[in-house]
């Protein structure tokens, strides 16, 4: 892989870059080097906005949670102030043009890290991350991933951490790359393979290739049934009309159901609600909001958030009535949904953005992608260390973290239970 696919002219944006100014140093950003501008704000992040948009677009691997829309609401938002800092990566001017932006770096600079005080730099995920990918231009990847390395190599991190990228994609190769050049060391402390969505088959005959017959069977009765006591449909739709009644239905659907009891449903805090209604908002007015329903009589019993990006699309969240629980309304909704994707023409795949081995869309959506977490050494001289032992210390927590997530999760089932009877 080549650093410039094509000369740097040709790929100048029709805006151009805002210069940094006084002001906009004095609203939290500063200029970090040559190629390199800090934003410490999402008011500060305003003036870079469109240039953002545009890098997302020709990025080479999407990421939905680093686009404007989600980026500035989740710095505004979810962000502690002055915690989150996002590394604007500039390439070399070109005559008479303005300097062309080739990469995006959210991070944190944490001064903990697995039981010791040391200043780790980790690509920032907060309590809805579900990728963290950092936007980087096709055809610059490796010279944005070279001058990130070299901004925290200059601010003294000695690791730094990049959770939550897909494995073998094309960040994960052009890191590789970088780091084999460098002769940077790393580790992996995480993988894991979540539910994905890529094919050519139409919804039917999808489901008649990978799900057993006896199951399909099963969820064609249940749709029948509850199709007998009322109207039941299925829809799709870009964030309706009426936006913010949807926003609304979807907001009290959550709510109502096991998130409502357990205090994770986004209307439970305010800080996650604005989130979600600014990136909504921003998303639909971008035509980037994808909206599935399966509504009874008039009211929705199941209802599904996506975001598209980079020719895809990213479930984001999924709710509904438990009232009809035994109807099984969110597998039915899943299954829905399949069809549609795929006859929408700007989605060539979704990632249902899940845990692994979800109970529900696992069996349902075959595909796979895979996800993974390393740490990389810089030139610090306390790096080969920290390197060798977060890669032992990451896996004992992570081992210490599933027996605890296995017994919480009993002991809530069985306390639940209880209240129910």
């Amino acid at each position: 892989m080549t650093d410039l696919k094509q000369p740097e002219g040709q790929l100048v944006w029709q805006r151009r870059a805002p210069a940094p100014t006084a002001t906009t140093q004095r609203r939290a950003a500063h200029v970090a080097g040559d190629d390199i501008i800090v934003i410490e704000s999402a008011d500060a992040l305003t003036p870079y906005l469109d240039a953002l948009d545009e890098l997302a677009a020709s990025a080479t691997d999407s990421n939905p949670l680093f686009e404007s829309a989600a980026l500035q609401a989740g710095m505004q938002y979810l962000a502690p102030a002055g915690a989150v800092h996002l590394a604007l990566i500039w390439g070399e001017s070109s005559s008479g043009g303005a300097r062309v932006l080739i990469g995006a770096f959210p991070y944190q600079a944490r001064r903990f890290y697995l039981g010791l005080p040391v200043k780790v730099w980790t690509i920032w995920t907060h309590i809805h991350s579900f990728l963290a990918t950092p936007l980087v231009r096709a055809g610059f990847e490796r010279a944005a991933i070279r001058r990130f390395f070299a901004y925290a190599d200059r601010c003294g991190a000695p690791l730094i951490r990049f959770p939550l990228f897909e494995a073998g994609g094309a960040f994960d190769t052009a890191l590789n790359e970088v780091l084999v050049e460098g002769r940077l060391r790393q580790v992996e402390t995480a993988r894991h393979e979540r539910a994905f969505l890529k094919s050519d088959l139409d919804g039917e005959a999808y489901l008649a290739a990978h799900m057993r017959k006896k199951k399909r069977k099963e969820y064609n009765r249940l749709w029948n049934r509850l199709a007998e006591t009322g109207a039941l449909e299925f829809v799709t739709h870009g964030g309706g009309a009426d936006f913010s009644g949807w926003l609304d239905e979807f907001l009290r659907l959550e709510r109502a159901g096991w998130k409502g009891k357990r205090g994770t449903a986004l209307a439970e805090r305010p800080e996650e609600r604005a989130f979600f209604e600014s990136l909504a908002g921003r998303s639909r007015a971008g035509a980037k909001l994808h909206c599935a329903e399966i509504r009874f009589d008039g009211k929705p019993i199941a209802m599904l958030a996506s975001f598209l990006s980079g020719g895809g699309a990213y479930s984001f969240k999924i709710a509904y009535d438990e009232a009809f629980a035994k109807y099984s309304p969110g597998a039915l909704l899943m299954m829905k949904v399949i069809g549609a994707f795929q006859c929408d023409p700007r989605i060539a795949w979704v990632d249902s953005c899940a845990i692994p081995n979800h109970p529900m869309i696992d069996h349902i959506w075959a595909e796979r992608r895979g996800i993974r977490e390393v740490n990389i050494a810089t030139s610090h001289r306390f790096s080969a260390f920290l390197v060798a032992y977060t890669a032992r210390a990451a896996h004992i927590a992570e081992y210490v973290w599933a027996k605890a997530r296995a017994v919480y999760y009993r002991i809530r089932k069985e306390v639940e239970h209880d209240q129910a009877h």
